[in-house]
This record gives C-alpha cells, structure tokens and sequence, in this order.
C-alpha cells in the first residue's frame, strides 16, 4: 500500500522571528545580557584605509587601545571588531563594537568617557566620536523613536540648544524666565 503524504502527517511548526533575542532560550538570553554588559560601541571613530583587512583590524585594536589609555582602563579587550560589511566607497565610518573583559572594565571607560571626551574630542580624527553600551533591537528601536524617553543613559538629559534665528530652519527653544534674565 502506498503511504500518500497528506498535511497531517507533520505537526505544525512554530514560526520563528527574524529578530534574535525574542527566540532566544532562557540561558542564551543570559549570556547575551552579560556580554551585552560589558560591550562597548564606539560611533564616528574613523576607519583604516588600509586594502588588507588584517591591517584594518590591527588598526582599529590600535585605536581601541589609544582611547583607552586616554579613559585611563587598565584592560585589554577581549574583542575589537566593525559592525558592517566594508564598503571603501562609504563616508561614514561603522560603528566599533569592544567588548571589555567584565562589566567593571566597561563602567571604567564610561566614567573615564563622561570625564574625558571633550579633550579625546579635540584630538585630530576624534571629534565625531561617541561610546555608548550596547543595546538590544528593542532598545534601538525605542532609542531611534525618542531619544528623550531612550533606556540609554548617555542619550538622556539636557539639550544643550541655543537660540536660534527664525531664518535658520532649525527649531527654535523657549526659554524661561530665569534663563533670559528676568
């Protein structure tokens, strides 16, 4: 007797998510939480022209290591790598992803970042850099929407906005009393 292959034949399978964390097992989710905890991303610091990519990554770890001697860590990354595919053509450098040996190590570069980045900023190549933790989708996602509302504790807090002639385009701020002098 011939076996016809009918749709009952198999259970139904579960659909997954392009998006990993939400598929993500109870153990697996830890372990990205604690990496995530101890990772590091550095946006705007320019990238190597070099053609090989070994150079490349030889001179992101010299940068890496650069910065922090600057933020005063004593530790040496655990990884250093680009998030991206390498693109010669393209003008804005990817983001830098370092991943610290422990949490503390990460928590010394963001003090030492809080402290230090407006002199690290004034140094050739380094004035577009910025170091934040890195972020879950989700926490992109939210931080993209409203940057204001944003988990990420570097991207809250004060505007340090001017005001602006009406002519400029820009939005303008309304200032208080106490702020025009009144």
């Amino acid at each position: 007797m011939k076996r016809t292959n009918t749709t009952n034949d198999t259970p139904p399978q579960p659909k997954r998510s392009m998006a990993p964390e939400l598929d993500l097992d109870p153990i697996t989710a830890a372990l990205a939480e604690q990496e995530r905890q101890r990772t590091l991303v550095f946006i705007g610091l320019p990238e190597s022209n070099a053609i090989r990519p070994s150079e490349r990554v030889q001179d992101d770890r010299e940068a890496t290591t650069k910065i922090l001697d600057h933020l005063e860590v004593e530790a040496e990354p655990t990884a250093v790598f680009r998030l991206g595919r390498f693109d010669p053509q393209r003008t804005t450098p990817r983001p830098l992803k370092v991943v610290m040996p422990t949490p503390a190590h990460q928590h010394m570069a963001l003090g030492g970042w809080k402290r230090e980045r407006a002199q690290l900023r004034s140094q050739q190549n380094m004035a577009r850099l910025f170091i934040r933790t890195a972020l879950t989708n989700e926490q992109l996602k939210k931080e993209y929407e409203d940057p204001k509302t944003s988990t990420n504790p570097s991207s809250r807090g004060t505007s340090n906005a001017t005001p602006t002639d009406k002519c400029s385009g820009s939005r303008q701020r309304k200032w208080t009393k106490t702020e025009r002098g009144q």
